[in-house]
């Protein structure tokens, strides 16, 4: 009942009697094997079950083609993300073919300490996907670094009278405090807390009204635009190059 080899030439044996048992992994434990079990004939409990059981739900629902066990293992797993290592997440991704970990995890991975990960951890994600993340922190490290340098132009109000006293006062702001945040060598900020404490400067001789209205540009982070969308299009190129997620439909095999 649980083979799935209907139209292959192998005999379906597995389970049939009690001197055939079915052969589970010996890494798959006894809960998951339940676990199983209860989402092919019944509902599970709605409890919290350990990650790792869950794990090895989808090492089931991928060793016996079930959809219900993998979706319901994928949903899990989602819900819990944050309580998995990235490197983990994209590992599980590659090996059960799981786009939405490896979109999810990517992000991740690239604001990790490089320092902080295993070489086992390296190993788990691949070459493919150590290296891109690389190439992707790089061109962000150089974004980072353009915008720390570059102050948004000001937007001079009406009520502005001394426009290039503004000017100059800004963008010495911007470069003493703003840089500071962003390129501190002990603790770089992201953009989001750099902008918090930014706005909570002194701001010299800069119009108060204009203050306002390029501080309005600058908390709507459309500097950082950049960074969301080289991240997501790189993690969908390679979620599209590295996975294809299966259609259980082509197996033309279920469990009742």
């Amino acid at each position: 009942m649980f083979a799935a080899s209907q139209d292959t030439q192998f005999e379906e044996v597995d389970g049939s009697t009690d001197d055939k048992p079915i052969f589970v992994p010996s890494q798959v434990s006894e809960n998951a094997f339940k676990l199983f079990l209860s989402i092919c004939y019944n509902k599970p409990d709605a409890l919290k079950i350990p990650n790792d059981t869950v794990i090895q739900l989808l090492e089931l629902s991928d060793m016996y083609l079930c959809k219900d066990a993998r979706d319901y293992a994928v949903r899990n797993l989602q819900h819990n993300c944050y309580s998995l290592e990235s490197t983990r997440l994209i590992s599980l991704a590659l090996k059960y073919n799981i786009k939405d970990f490896l979109l999810h995890a990517f992000e991740r991975l690239v604001s990790a300490c490089i320092n902080d990960i295993s070489d086992d951890e390296c190993h788990a994600v691949g070459p493919v996907v150590w290296n891109t993340m690389f190439k992707v922190k790089e061109r962000l490290d150089v974004h980072r670094r353009i915008i720390a340098c570059e102050a948004p132009p000001m937007v001079h109000t009406g009520t502005c009278t001394k426009q290039k006293r503004c000017e100059e006062d800004w963008k010495q702001l911007w470069w003493n405090r703003m840089g500071w945040f962003l390129l501190d060598g002990r603790n770089p900020q992201p953009y989001k807390d750099a902008v918090e404490r930014f706005e909570k400067l002194d701001i010299g001789e800069i119009n108060l009204d204009c203050w306002k209205a390029v501080l309005f540009i600058v908390k709507g982070q459309s500097a950082f635009d950049h960074k969301r969308k080289l991240i997501t299009c790189t993690a969908d190129n390679l979620a599209k190059y590295l996975i294809v997620e299966p259609k259980f439909e082509d197996f033309g095999c279920a469990v009742y």
